[in-house]
């Protein structure tokens, strides 16, 4: 199989990328694990997608950074953003935002859609506050080892994300440049809570086989002065 570059995997996702999965519904446990909770906050979604994850969160204010305007565009049409919510086409890369403009800072599986990550973690530190917290989520290098990879279906085919694995020291390195201190590193692996989403899709052998891997990862930072 052939992996997709992820702004044209985006394009034919878009439409159907609202439904949640195994790997979603770990990473969302893993950050409301880490924190801290967004209600009150200025929040950034750097890789929001449809900007999804922005709804209901109680925000102060709220902005999303996506690189696929379909996936925008699709936000925008099927979910109920209010007044404190703002959906921007960019380069996470290269952020049209000010110098520690935000509170708390998501980057969530978007980092292993980029060849490398110095430049995003430099303008992940960059943008949020000084005592600020950074969470960084990605498909977990195990998962990658094991032969999953980052997949979705499209007009019946299965189609695959291109992905590259950044190893925990790599981003540690790229984000202490950035002035990001770690304050936990977190991993979330196959089990019991994410079991029906096998069962519905008839893979119940495959869920016996995959219990106990880890499939996300999880680092949160703080901005240090």
């Amino acid at each position: 199989m052939t992996a997709l570059a992820a702004r044209e995997a985006y394009r034919l996702w878009a439409p159907s990328y609202s439904a949640e999965n195994a790997v979603t519904c770990l990473e969302q446990r893993l950050v409301d694990a880490l924190g801290p909770a967004p209600a009150g906050l200025r929040l950034l979604d750097v890789g929001c997608g449809t900007g999804r994850r922005l709804v209901g969160t109680g925000a102060a204010r709220a902005i999303g950074v996506d690189l696929s305007p379909e996936m925008l565009a699709t936000g925008r049409l099927e979910l109920g953003f209010g007044p404190e919510v703002q959906l921007q086409l960019g380069d996470a890369r290269t952020l049209r935002l000010p110098d520690g403009a935000f509170d708390l800072v998501w980057c969530r599986l978007m980092v292993g859609h980029l060849d490398e990550c110095r430049r995003l973690y430099r303008e992940l530190g960059r943008v949020v506050r000084i005592g600020g917290r950074v969470i960084v989520t990605d498909f977990h290098s195990a998962a990658h080892a094991a032969g999953h990879r980052r997949t979705f279906r499209h007009d019946g085919a299965v189609l695959e994300v291109e992905h590259h694995v950044h190893p925990e020291k790599e981003q540690l390195a790229a984000a202490a440049a950035a002035g990001l201190t770690l304050v936990a590193s977190e991993q979330a692996a196959i089990g019991p809570e994410v079991r029906r989403f096998y069962l519905e899709a008839g893979r119940e052998a495959a869920y016996e086989e995959q219990q106990g891997l880890p499939v996300v990862q999880a680092l949160a930072f703080r901005r240090d002065g």
